[in-house]
């Protein structure tokens, strides 16, 4: 890899050590009201665009769960001012009418009855900053608090420091949307000083880590095969080791995005297997992916019920349910996850694909 340092550990382990800080401030910060599943179906849009304010109420795209107003790759470097002073005129709109759209939509099924019958939530709003100094420059836009959160591209430890100065003017209720995406991250080593940075370097809450599919096999001279899943690849490889590494330090992440239109089926299997991985949501590139992604999320009722009796207040230590194995014990987290992506993305009859009440 030829635009990391020969020597990348002692590159980064002489700025500062997080190793003797694991937890201190990553417990300080408090509970999120909106759980990262509620990021589901993400849509880049680029800063420059002029309906970004239909979409937020939702006169289109009305079922996008979250979308990133992208002043980084979407927006050529000519186009940067144009886009960001949209930006700051959408913030300026959203700030008149913040009493009727300002809470993000949280449930799948109570969506649709609120877009028709009152005024209409929101989808998760995030942005997309070129670089740390123009995060920096958006924390002083009027208005910037409205917004959710930041998505940072190519976070790792070389740049990890410059990212935390540059959030040090930001609202602590601002949720940090981290990208893993350079060379950096093929490094296993470089991944768990990565996790323990992640921990202590923000008085935010990191909301989610997004795997940056595109971008790593940049880093591998390669693009996603069309007839593949990116599990069947070199960076599904490596997706599998970043939820090794990751989540047991208490991190959800996100799916990489699908951008082949004409492979519904193979998209599908890839949903699937997102899921079945507890990643919480999946970008999109375009309208017709959104409804996929919302039912490949919801959750079959036998699996929901398994997760409740799971979590019952009077579950045995060990018990047999539906012809399967329960233990609370080490099963409990595993159902906590089932009824949070349940209270998001609502139930389906195993074997169909109707919604249901049981929420």
């Amino acid at each position: 890899m030829s635009d990391m340092p020969k020597n990348e550990s002692h590159l980064y382990q002489n700025t500062q050590s997080y190793a003797h800080l694991i937890t201190e401030r990553h417990a300080m910060l408090k509970p999120n009201m909106h759980h990262p599943y509620q990021l589901g179906a993400s849509l880049y849009m680029p800063a420059t665009r002029q309906d970004i304010w239909q979409v937020m109420k939702r006169d289109k795209l009305p079922t996008i769960n979250s979308i990133i107003i992208c002043l980084e790759d979407a927006v050529s470097h000519n186009d940067v001012e144009l886009a960001l002073e949209r930006l700051q005129t959408l913030l300026y709109t959203w700030a008149t009418h913040v009493d009727s759209i300002n809470e993000p939509t949280q449930q799948a099924e109570t969506q649709q009855t609120k877009i028709q019958t009152e005024q209409p939530t929101r989808p998760l709003v995030f942005v997309r900053p070129r670089h740390p100094a123009m995060l920096e420059q958006l924390s002083g836009f009027t208005h910037i608090d409205l917004i959710d959160g930041f998505v940072m591209p190519k976070v790792d430890m070389y740049s990890l420091s410059n990212w935390r100065m540059a959030c040090q003017n930001l609202s602590t209720d601002m949720l940090l949307m981290p990208t893993l995406e350079t060379a950096a991250l093929f490094n296993p080593h470089h991944n768990q000083e990565l996790a323990i940075g992640f921990k202590e370097a923000f008085s935010q809450p990191v909301f989610a880590l997004r795997i940056g599919g595109n971008d790593l096999f940049a880093a591998l001279r390669l693009r996603r095969p069309k007839n593949s899943l990116v599990y069947d690849t070199p960076v599904g490889t490596l997706a599998y080791q970043l939820l090794g590494c990751f989540v047991p330090h208490g991190f959800y992440l996100s799916a990489p995005v699908f951008e082949y239109l004409d492979e519904p089926t193979l998209f599908m299997q890839e949903l699937t297997r997102d899921v079945s991985l507890g990643l919480v949501g999946k970008t999109v590139i375009h309208p017709s992916q959104i409804a996929l992604v919302q039912q490949a999320y919801c959750v079959p009722l036998s699996t929901l019920d398994e997760a409740q009796a799971i979590l019952h207040s009077e579950a045995k230590a060990v018990f047999k349910y539906n012809n399967t194995m329960l233990e609370p014990a080490t099963h409990r987290a595993w159902a906590t996850e089932i009824v949070n992506r349940a209270n998001v993305f609502g139930t389906i009859n195993d074997g169909n694909n109707d919604y249901t009440a049981r929420l």
